[in-house]
């Protein structure tokens, strides 16, 4: 192995096959004079987000101003911030791969980066101004001239990695490359190689961006967040090809339309079959879940006089907090549910959430019950959610949240009603009908398909 240094910069270039600890491609590390000392990633929940339940997936209503605001308070208070980018694509995944899911649900901050989710959140009357994408949000902290970024960058090829690291190291950009790893098309255990940990963890970079697809990156970040030094960890899809210059970005006015998908197809002919995939999904989820939620909101929409009579019990037996929920809960009267997920959460024990007593649910409350679901998957404990009444069912349903239903039941005490409400031979069909719809497309005659 030979190694090179040069100053002022400090640039390191290992060459051979120790560097690469599959000995593939070359790594290129930059020490941007920050402490690369891995202390253990503090992760606590927040539940002041404006999160909303978008079919099933957390989404928080934020724009780049704000993501860039928080991702700079974040590194100078060395605080964790996991960043997800949800799209059409993240949709289709999440339904059918509850790891995946589960790998969304437990991030600290999810940008709405695809038109169709921002569509479904403002039909369900969530006021989001516009779609707060990755590739925005890197071109903001780009931007930035009263501070300067550390980046690593896992993904892509290496010829790739070194044109991001001469562009951003080149120029004035207010984000620096501190490294670029090309990890191949090794599976997530391969990539979470200890060497390439180190790798990572010794550049002393503020921001980890990892472009090895949405799957495999999200699966990646559960995997090893828990040993990651850079305190933002973004998977921001197909940025690094962007700064690079490898593949152009679509004009403004595909952005702003909803036309952007044409425009990669136009750059990269491949993704067609994934975009029709994801197509035949929205589809379902428009007829099957979103016009549904729509006619149960004018059909049960909740007074003043209901939200105002809601109320809440806890009660803590052992290690398990439950909280119980009574009445009508929307985004309107959602305080007090903020505080009783945070005081439970501070137990770090198992959650018990039972909704038996809910006669109305919306994407705001529901947001907060993902947020609660996601921390506790995050921290490995226990979740159960109960609502053996056939109204709250339909409206976790509807909402892209019947998932829920199967949360943990064998983490705390099983449920004596589980057999009744879901026999095997019941479940056996429902699986079958399932997989058949994700097949064809048709899940839209379904709106229980979760």
């Amino acid at each position: 192995m030979r190694l090179i240094r040069t100053w002022p910069t400090e640039w390191f270039v290992l060459f051979g096959a120790g560097c690469d600890v599959r000995g593939s491609m070359p790594i290129a590390v930059q020490t941007g004079g920050r402490a690369s000392l891995h202390s253990p990633r503090s992760l606590e929940p927040n539940f002041s987000r404006r999160a909303f339940c978008i079919q099933g997936l957390l989404c928080d209503v934020v724009t780049i101003e704000e993501v860039t605001q928080k991702v700079a308070a974040s590194i100078k208070a060395a605080r964790s911030c996991n960043i997800v980018t949800p799209n059409a694509n993240f949709l289709r995944l999440a339904r059918s791969d509850p790891d995946f899911r589960d790998a969304v649900l437990a991030s600290d901050l999810s940008m709405i980066d695809g038109m169709p989710l921002v569509w479904f959140a403002r039909a369900l009357g969530i006021s989001v101004p516009d779609r707060a994408c990755g590739s925005d949000l890197f071109d903001s902290l780009m931007r930035q001239t009263d501070e300067r970024f550390n980046a690593f960058f896992l993904g892509a090829t290496h010829d790739i990695g070194q044109r991001v690291r001469r562009r951003l190291n080149e120029g004035t950009s207010g984000v620096r490359c501190a490294g670029v790893y090309a990890p191949g098309f090794g599976s997530v255990e391969s990539m979470s190689d200890q060497g390439i940990l180190d790798v990572i963890n010794g550049a002393g970079a503020d921001l980890l961006i990892i472009s090895i697809g949405a799957r495999k990156g999200l699966l990646w970040t559960s995997r090893n967040e828990g040993s990651l030094a850079p305190p933002i960890i973004c998977n921001l899809g197909a940025t690094v090809n962007f700064v690079a210059g490898s593949i152009t970005r679509a004009p403004i006015f595909f952005r702003k339309h909803g036309l952007e998908w044409l425009w990669r197809v136009k750059e990269e002919p491949a993704l067609w079959t994934r975009y029709a995939q994801d197509l035949m999904v929205l589809t379902s989820v428009l007829f099957g879940h979103i016009l549904p939620c729509l006619a149960e909101y004018r059909l049960h929409k909740p007074s003043p006089a209901q939200l105002s009579a809601a109320c809440l019990r806890r009660r803590q037996r052992d290690a398990t907090y439950t909280i119980e929920f009574i009445g009508a809960w929307t985004n309107d009267n959602i305080a007090p549910v903020r505080e009783a997920l945070s005081e439970a959460t501070r137990t770090q024990g198992n959650l018990e959430i039972d909704l038996n007593g809910v006669t109305y649910a919306d994407a705001g409350f529901l947001g907060q019950i993902l947020l609660a679901y996601g921390y506790q998957r995050r921290m490995r404990r226990g979740f159960v959610l109960r609502a053996s009444r056939k109204p709250i069912q339909r409206i976790l349903r509807l909402h892209g949240c019947g998932y829920l239903l199967h949360a943990g039941d064998s983490q705390i005490e099983p449920r004596q009603t589980a057999r009744r409400l879901h026999p095997a031979g019941k479940a056996a069909v429902r699986r079958l009908w399932q997989s058949t719809l994700d097949a064809c497309g048709a899940a839209w005659i379904n709106p229980h398909r979760h």
